[in-house]
């Protein structure tokens, strides 16, 4: 499921970090040589940003399918879907799809939880053809910076990374990727590593305050803030 807690901004959060992400995914598409014809999957879609961004590059001859469990994420992304796509509310680790239906698998910010791995490049794998790419996009929070330095900004990083450790996925899972994949039999891997960055103003600059409000619920019950320095951190 979906690791964050439902909240009034959730989906104008995904949408403004996927247009801030969309530079660098329009690369690594061009670098993987996506184009007409493709058989794209995006598993864990989400609003489907990335999913119209392969749609574009296979056109009317491919086909592009996006997964996701989390319906209201689903009705957005279906709502701006173009031709050749196609959504299907389902688990990223059990999606019933045929075997090596797709030249491409995608992921974004797709390991919830260490638990979840193998199952997830097992099914990744699975769905991939015989000399097909899987691609995965994931974060690392040790390039995370304010400058100049913010203390409540300091403190709300801190927040996430206790989050992120809580749930099992890691302050630095892009790091470690490389290596779990080899770990899960691959070898014909390449490593691409980006920064992206803002401004105040930027729609992005809040993004660091709302993920964090958005893991509010497991950040309290796990006792690792409270209510009030959570919102006095926000504020901040």
């Amino acid at each position: 499921m979906y690791p964050l807690e439902p909240r009034a901004g959730e989906i104008g959060r995904l949408a403004a970090q996927g247009a801030w992400l969309t530079e660098e995914t329009e690369a690594l598409l061009s670098s993987i040589g996506v184009g007409p014809g493709w058989r794209c999957l995006d598993l864990a879609c989400g609003l489907g940003d990335v999913t119209r961004l392969m749609a574009a590059r296979a056109g009317a001859p491919g086909l592009v399918t996006g997964v996701d469990l989390e319906r209201r994420f689903l009705d957005h992304a279906r709502a701006e879907a173009a031709g050749g796509v196609e959504y299907l509310e389902a688990d990223a680790c059990r999606t019933g799809l045929p075997d090596g239906g797709f030249d491409l698998v995608h992921g974004r910010f797709l390991f919830a939880g260490a638990a979840r791995f193998d199952t997830l490049v097992a099914e990744a794998l699975r769905l991939a053809r015989p000399g097909g790419v899987l691609a995965l996009q994931e974060q690392d929070l040790s390039s995370m910076a304010c400058f100049p330095p913010h203390p409540a900004f300091a403190r709300l990083k801190a927040m996430l990374g206790a989050g992120l450790e809580q749930s099992g996925t890691g302050r630095g899972v892009a790091r470690r990727l490389f290596g779990l994949l080899r770990q899960a039999g691959l070898r014909e891997l390449r490593y691409r590593p980006f920064l992206v960055s803002c401004q105040a103003g930027d729609p992005q600059a809040a993004w660091l305050p709302d993920i964090v409000d958005s893991l509010r619920g497991p950040l309290l019950r796990a006792g690792l803030t409270d209510g009030a320095a959570l919102d006095e951190a926000i504020a901040a």
